[in-house]
């Protein structure tokens, strides 16, 4: 039974007999206590049992002519009491019939001869039954009268309005239509996401019209039926007289008074009590799945097979959906684990497990019990890229299912079953956190990756990775294949400097190592794994290789052929078989997401290498990466305080990703960086003034990259598309500028200049008069006369329908003698004929469409037919448009190798003007390193260096930095705790990394030959995640530099051996910085809290003691960091000093310094270190000795690089520690 809700309000009729005026006031004192009497909304609704024909705002044809037939209301009351019982219009589609009577008025509606399939669904959360029993004025009560709210379906959000006053408007201005929208206008108002203490008391809740079929309440009445408020209201206002009797339609909108003669029968209320726990079991038990999840193969969470994606829905639920459930169910039974924004109307919403999401995690509001039992969370169209950024950064996947047509074109495909009367909807994207592409939805310059991993097993038992990944904002995928160690070591740098957002995986291929480095070693929050299943989902090689051939995405003859495809793709083909399978699983997915098609076709796909030519670039692994905090830091896994966040002073987001390789792999070749050098010094001493309008200019670029990226895949706004026109304008303007100056001495800044093609400023200045660039601004394309003839004939036929309607309406003006009468746009309906309410004479063959106190506005028959062809021009002027834009965007993109080039050049410029904008603010003094070319024996020296982190901080002590060269290469650095010693490593390392990139070095002087790697052991952590202990980190770490360090390297180890026992840490401390300064001889560090040590290494020609300066009050354990490294080696940590600084109990640290001082002295460690410092003799050298005389052969095993220089280098140094004895 539908709702119904008594007018709260009487209106004052203007004109009556007493008699009508007498039946007025008896049916107001009857609507009176029922205003009185509605209950508050309830959370538990009525269970509907009644059986009631569709009222489907989609499907219901008579809905517009109703809406429209409402507008008259000039005349509210009518003076004849007859009035109140008119002949009803004959509707096709109307399911309602009128009956009058003498003495009172039953609407009955019509029975449906065949019962709904679902006549279990409940209603709406937001119904609510009222019992009323007003009295007549004899005191007598009259019959139970039900109130209870339409039972909206599944398509329209049960809303709380204000009801529209039944006067007329003073002011014109004010006036609004009372149309009906293209698609479900009650779902417009989206009043579902009102609060209910919002509503006022006064505002009566007006009923709507659904798109599916309703559920109905059973009652316990004969079948003697109401009529839906809205289909009897003022059935027939179309006469020219103007006036209704509005009275008579408002009160069977209004109320279900019945008469007390035969034709009424008592009607019974539901107890609310029953019929709530009526609806709240059956809604369990019609939703049991929802509680119990399973997958779509009947699998619980805690199967080991479970797939999250996919939900079960038994056939029992099916049968009992309706069409609208049906649609909505199919979709999200596949995308258990995404949340489905579902478009209706003009928004999207958010059911069942969605909704709860949004509310508890986002606040939004659950509105009533939602359409169609679900629970309901909505949002306006207009917000849906702020809420998906929301979800999103909160590592929800997000799918979006528009409307494919609007409700006109929903008539006119017609239907006659239940699922094709609602408009059709379709999944036209999902949305996740590693695959974004809208550049308003990006909220990092920095690339974003989906990778997909294969792991598999070389022939000699080794791993090997096959990693295929793509940042599909720019359409640029890459290929890797790894074979590593058990320690995954080369993955871990992979994963460090991608730092992959979302994982694709196949179910049970990865061990447990690389499992971890993923997750820890990727420093992202809501990180997104995808386990896929094999074969089906993560292509093997044969359907990885069928699905690309059948994809067509490329040009070829028949399927054999591969002429047209990119180089990288065939070599991968033909030559690396496990990452093309991981390519295989990456197409599946993007085919999931509806993006392979743009981004395989644009070709932009190319080999990755975590080190390049070790002959041109530096190598830094993923160990040192984080050590050294490049690109995150160790605190909370951000960049504050990093490499990276200090150089970033890049301009263009291009240009910020560029630097980001740049800091990556610094360069070898001494050119190379001297020519980076020339450029910063150009821009900053030569040139400052060029270097003031490159960055005015550049500060006017888009992202371009991303944005020619969605120009090939045709999903450019074209407003966005004038951005990158200007962009490029702007580019060659920054070249002509660079033309004209003598950038003879400006190094690299020279040589990008010279790599413009002089064809780009042509293909540029062929866009100049290409569309109207003012419009465009409006997202409107208006090419240039002769430019397009399609559109220029369809700009014709529309410009000659408005001469047609401005010809009318000057007819009109003299027909009628008035110069008031004009055109007036209401809503969707255009081209309204306004009238004032003087004239008269207005012919019985126009239209009325709508009226205030002022005027009344027309559709003359003429017009009408106009206006509709009109319509149908624009609409098919929509696609005129829409073909010319994609045609613009094809001529584009046919120059995308051009584009490029030039973006990739003017990153480059950008990045040079960046490190001209660090070297000024890197602080005082600040140099530029000198470089020395020396391939056989690596050296550097810094005066008063700095940590290039720390700038502008005064109290930061500098320091002396020797190694190599004519100074030994290792530094044996002890000290006590917090003296400084990993700081002063840390520094070195950094100052050699911008040394090689380009940049100024905070330090007086520096010279230095360049550094093939950084190799770092810093610190004692642990490495839980990835279930490793400290010792395990230590040693691992530590072979890494053993295998790879070369005498071009700089190493960095502090405290090696602190994981174990005294002896064994000393022992394996010892072994190896021997081992590095005789054999490897790297530059390097060595710190320690091993105070004897030094004692190994006294006549070791290659290691230099050095402590870190300190004052020590022995009396009150205070300790003054002087932070300044000198030689010599210090006395001890002053680790009870340090206890005593931090608070630690006087007793307690007294006790510890004599247990302390009883173990030095019956250490045997101490004993053998003290015969040692009395013949100089040590253990390195006898084994040197030995290894020189009986297996000199052996010794080239394990070291990456022993060559004869490095030979003759190991006898000179084992020679002199002999003659040294």
């Amino acid at each position: 039974m539908s709702k119904v809700t008594p007018n709260k309000k009487s209106v004052k009729p203007k004109t009556g007999s007493s008699s009508t005026r007498m039946k007025q006031l008896s049916l107001m004192a009857f609507l009176k206590p029922a205003s009185t009497n509605l209950a508050a909304p309830s959370s538990s609704p009525l269970k509907n049992k009644s059986k009631h024909p569709e009222s489907d705002k989609e499907n219901d044809n008579s809905t517009i002519a109703i809406e429209e037939n409402k507008k008259n209301t000039d005349t509210p009351l009518t003076s004849d009491s007859e009035a109140l019982v008119k002949k009803p219009l004959d509707f096709a589609s109307s399911p309602v019939k009128y009956v009058s009577q003498k003495t009172s008025q039953v609407v009955i509606e019509k029975e449906e001869d065949k019962p709904h399939v679902a006549p279990d669904i409940t209603l709406n959360l937001s119904e609510k039954t009222v019992k009323a029993e007003p009295t007549t004025r004899g005191g007598r009560k009259t019959k139970g009268v039900v109130y209870a709210e339409s039972d909206n379906s599944e398509d329209e959000a049960p809303t709380v309005r204000k009801r529209r006053r039944a006067v007329e408007s003073d002011d014109e201005d004010d006036f609004k239509p009372d149309a009906v929208e293209d698609d479900d206008a009650d779902d417009d108002h989206m009043d579902d996401f009102i609060d209910d203490d919002v509503s006022s008391s006064n505002e009566a809740p007006e009923d709507q019209e659904s798109e599916d079929e309703s559920s109905s309440v059973k009652r316990t009445t004969k079948k003697k039926k109401l009529l839906p408020p809205r289909q009897s209201q003022d059935l027939d206002n179309s006469s020219g007289s103007g006036s209704s009797s509005n009275l008579g339609s408002k009160f069977l909108a209004s109320s279900l008074y019945v008469a007390t003669g035969t034709a009424s029968k008592s009607v019974k209320k539901p107890k609310a009590a029953s019929a709530a726990k009526s609806f709240e079991k059956e809604n369990e038990e019609r939703y049991s799945w929802l509680v119990n999840v399973r997958d779509a193969d009947k699998r619980t969470p805690d199967d080991p097979k479970y797939d999250s994606r996919t939900l079960y829905i038994p056939s029992s639920a099916w049968a009992k959906f309706t069409a609208f459930e049906k649609q909505y169910w199919e979709i999200k039974g596949k995308m258990w684990d995404t949340v489905v924004f579902f478009k209706k109307g003009k928004f999207y919403e958010l059911y069942e497990n969605d909704a709860i999401i949004a509310n508890t995690q986002f606040d939004l509001k659950i509105a009533g019990g939602g359409r169609a039992n679900m629970k309901l969370a909505g949002i306006p169209e207009m917000s849906f890229e702020y809420w998906a950024k929301e979800f999103i950064g909160h590592g929800y996947k997000v799918a979006k299912v528009d409307q494919k047509e609007t409700l006109l074109a929903k008539e006119m495909r017609g239907g006659g079953s239940k699922e094709e009367k609602i408009i059709k909807r379709e999944l036209t994207g999902v949305l996740t956190g590693g695959t974004l592409t809208d550049p308003n939805m990006l909220t990092d310059d920095m690339a974003t990756y989906c990778m997909a991993i294969k792991e598999s097993v070389t022939e000699e038992g080794a791993k090997i990775f096959g990693v295929c990944f793509v940042d599909t904002a720019t359409s640029e995928m890459n290929f890797i294949e790894l074979v590593d160690d058990d320690e995954c070591t080369k993955l871990d740098t992979l994963i460090t400097q991608i730092k992959p957002k979302e994982v694709l995986c196949e179910k049970n291929n990865l061990c447990s190592a690389a499992v971890k480095i993923i997750k820890f070693s990727a420093h992202n929050n809501h990180q997104i794994w995808n386990h896929l299943n094999p074969y089906s989902e993560f292509l093997d090689y044969d359907a990885a290789l069928d699905a690309l051939v059948h994809g067509k995405y490329y040009e070829a003859e028949d399927l054999d052929d591969y002429s047209h495809y990119p180089e990288v793709l065939l070599k991968y083909k033909d030559h690396h078989p496990v990452a093309f399978n991981a390519f295989g699983a990456l197409l599946f997915y993007l085919k999931t997401l509806k993006l392979e098609q743009s981004i395989l076709s644009l070709g932009n796909i190319k080999e990755y290498k975590i080190s390049r030519n070790i002959s041109s670039h530096m190598h830094l692994d993923g160990i040192t990466l984080n050590n050294l905090e490049i690109l995150n830091n160790n605190f909370d896994g951000g960049d504050k305080g990093t490499l990276f966040a200090l150089v970033n002073r890049a301009i263009t987001p291009f240009g910020k990703r560029t630097l980001k390789l740049w800091v990556l792999h610094p360069l070898m070749n001494v050119d190379e960086i001297n020519a980076r050098y020339d450029a910063v010094d150009f821009l900053m001493n030569s040139e400052p003034e060029l270097r003031v309008e490159l960055e005015d200019k550049l500060n006017k670029l888009p992202d371009l990259e991303r944005l020619i990226a969605r120009v090939h895949s045709n999903t450019l706004k074209f407003k966005d598309f004038l951005k990158v026109l200007e962009g490029f304008e702007i580019i060659s303007k920054v070249f002509k500028k660079l033309a004209k100056h003598n950038l003879e001495n400006s190094g690299s800044l020279g040589k990008l200049q010279s790599m413009c093609n002089p064809e780009l400023h042509n293909i540029i200045a062929s866009w100049d008069d290409a569309f109207d660039r003012q419009e465009a601004l409006k997202n409107i394309v208006v090419p240039a006369e002769g430019v397009d003839a399609e559109f220029d004939e369809s700009m014709k036929l529309i410009k000659s329908l408005e001469s047609r309607l401005e010809e009318h309406l000057k007819s009109y003006k003299k027909q009628f003698k008035s110069h008031e009468i004009c055109y007036r746009d209401s809503g969707k309906e255009l081209y309204l004929i306004e009238m004032p309410v003087k004239i008269k004479s207005i012919p019985k063959d126009w239209q009325q469409m709508a009226a205030t106190s002022k005027v009344k506005r027309y559709w003359s028959p003429e017009v009408k037919i106009l206006v509709r062809e009109l319509m149908e021009q624009r609409e098919l002027h929509k696609t005129v448009c829409e073909n010319l834009i994609s045609r613009m965007y094809k001529r584009f993109d046919v120059n995308y190798t051009n584009w490029v080039s030039v973006i990739k050049t003017i990153g480059s410029i950008d990045c040079l003007i960046a490190l001209t904008r660090t070297s000024e603010t890197i602080g005082y003094p600040s140099c530029r390193p000198k470089f020395i070319n020396n391939d056989c024996k690596g050296s550097l020296s810094f005066d008063e260096l700095r940590h290039p982190c720390f700038v502008g901080k005064s109290e930061f002590i500098p320091n002396d930095v020797h190694l190599g060269g004519e100074h030994p290469n290792f530094g044996l650095l002890t000290g006590a705790n917090a003296a400084g010693k990993s700081t002063l490593m840390r520094t070195t390392a950094l100052a050699v990394i911008l040394s090689q990139i380009g940049c100024y070095v905070p330090a007086l002087n520096a010279t230095l030959s360049p550094v093939d790697k950084i190799m770092t052991r810093l610190g004692a952590n642990d490495n839980i995640i990835q279930g490793k202990s400290t010792f395990y980190v230590e040693l691992s770490e530590t072979k890494k530099i053993l295998s790879n360090a070369t005498a071009n390297s700089l190493v960095i180890l502090d405290e090696l051996g602190r994981g174990g026992s005294s002896s064994d840490g000393y022992a394996i401390a010892e072994a190896v910085l021997h081992h590095l300064a005789s054999y490897v001889h790297p530059l390097g560090f060595f710190a320690t809290h091993y105070g004897s040590l030094g004692l190994s290494f006294v006549n070791h020609p290659q290691i230099v003691p050095l402590r870190m300066a300190i004052l020590v009050d022995a009396l009150s354990r205070n300790i003054t960091f002087l932070y300044k490294a000198e030689r010599g080696t210090a006395p001890g940590s002053f680790g009870m000093s340090v206890a005593a600084m931090c608070g630690v109990a006087s007793d307690i640290v007294d006790r510890a310094e004599i247990a302390a001082r009883e173990y030095e002295q019956t250490s045997k460690l101490k004993q053998e270190h003290d015969r040692q410092k009395a013949n100089k003799l040590s253990l390195g050298l006898q084994s040197d000795f030995v290894w020189h005389y009986q297996r000199a052969e052996e010794i080239k095993n394990g070291i990456l690089r022993y060559g004869e220089t490095e030979k003759v280098e190991s006898l000179k140094n084992m020679f002199e520690m002999i003659n040294s004895l």
